[in-house]
């Protein structure tokens, strides 16, 4: 398999070939007579923010790339994860990374409904989901002070914590419910003496007992986020780990700057991936999001703080191709699973990449986004895995 590198400045110049229907509007209401959230075209959202009159406002960002319409619904924070509630389509629920907030949104009223926050002496990662049966919402998060982790199972109608499990680790950040109730969270802290240290946990939740737990074979990675397949195969995307060491009263935080890709194919081992140098050893900073391609067998990461978006194969484990791209942060796919897209830039903008070949869209740019929160969810794409039978309902 060969290494394609597409130099920063190449992607961002294809920004000059935009046709001008290609930018987006501005309107925060209905402007037109088609249906905004139509579960047939793909419905992207994300965090991010913008500046209204000079006053800047966070918010959660609805876009529509086939009508080139968007639509902004201010919050107290920029949303990190957004989930579907699974028995109403509207309704999403979206957290604060690394904060206490969290709040429900009705797509189409555009307005936030219902504003949470976790206990002064816990923050959200950012990250929760649904238990199977919808009655239980279990939201990811730490104890500030001793940085142990949580999963707070609350009551999906109320917010209200139920009870607390320990992640047996420090810092989770995210979380994956599998098939029988098998809990997934990635723990990404690592104390001084590495008691703690960087790592997946298992967890049934039915039992609430530790079935296992998996390290990486790379002990300077802190497997942030991650994607679990259906058979078991494993992408996990990961930043420096970082270890709190105390020392006169002051927290210093120490660690190496590259961050990496992982992949576990089926049983076998966890291996991260060290070729080609030319590109592992410029993944300086996070690498933050995950989108597979199942089809194909692709998954794709971004790399925000170098610059970078990777593709690699998974049966193989190795690199397809590299592209340079300004501050890629959320990635996705379209409902047809023919593309990526991707948010990106310090101006955010999103553009598609076509699965076959891995090559940028000029054509599909839009922009101005204000998507310049970290992930990005197609809603309609989402919808046919959250409620497969009530998508038009």
């Amino acid at each position: 398999m060969s290494t394609i590198n597409i130099s920063r400045r190449h992607f961002l110049s294809l920004l000059s070939s935009v046709v001008a229907g290609g930018t987006l509007g501005l309107p925060l209401t209905g402007c037109t007579h088609k249906e905004l959230l139509n579960p047939d075209e793909d419905i992207l959202l994300s965090g991010g923010n913008y500046s209204e009159f000079g006053t800047p406002h966070k918010a959660l960002i609805i876009i529509n790339p086939v009508q080139k319409e968007k639509r902004l619904v201010q919050c107290d924070f920029i949303p990190h994860q957004i989930i579907i509630h699974p028995e109403d389509k509207y309704t999403v629920y979206c957290f604060e990374r690394d904060g206490r907030n969290a709040c429900t949104i009705n797509l189409r009223t555009l307005s936030v409904v219902q504003k949470f926050q976790c206990t002064d002496d816990h923050q959200f990662s950012g990250h929760a989901v649904f238990s199977k049966d919808n009655k239980f919402i279990y939201t990811i998060e730490s104890e500030q002070q001793s940085q142990q982790g949580k999963i707070n199972i609350r009551d999906a109608a109320t917010f209200e914590s139920v009870r607390l499990l320990p992640t047996l680790g420090l810092t989770p950040h995210d979380c994956q419910l599998l098939q029988h109730d098998i809990m997934v969270v990635s723990n990404t802290g690592q104390s001084e003496p590495k008691f703690h240290q960087p790592s997946l946990v298992y967890i049934d939740m039915k039992t609430e007992k530790l079935l296992s737990r998996l390290k990486l074979d790379d002990d300077t990675l802190n497997a942030g986020h991650f994607y679990v397949a259906k058979d078991g195969t494993l992408v996990v995307a990961s930043a420096p780990v970082k270890t709190a060491a105390l020392t006169t009263g002051e927290k210093i935080i120490t660690g190496d700057t590259l961050g990496g890709v992982s992949i576990k194919v089926a049983d076998g081992p966890v291996i991260t991936m060290t070729e080609p140098a030319a590109v592992t050893q410029r993944m300086q900073g996070e690498a933050l999001a995950i989108s597979i391609n199942n089809k194909k067998g692709i998954a794709a990461v971004t790399h925000p703080e170098a610059n970078l978006l990777t593709f690699w194969s998974i049966s193989d484990r190795q690199i397809i191709k590299a592209i340079g791209i300004e501050n890629p942060r959320g990635i996705t796919q379209t409902l047809d699973e023919k593309n990526f897209v991707i948010s990106y830039g310090e101006k955010p903008a999103m553009a598609y990449i076509a699965i076959n070949g891995l090559t940028p869209l000029a054509e599909t740019i839009l922009q101005p986004t204000f998507a310049s929160g970290d992930h990005l969810l197609n809603w309609s794409r989402n919808l046919r895995e959250v409620m497969p039978t009530r998508i038009y309902g």
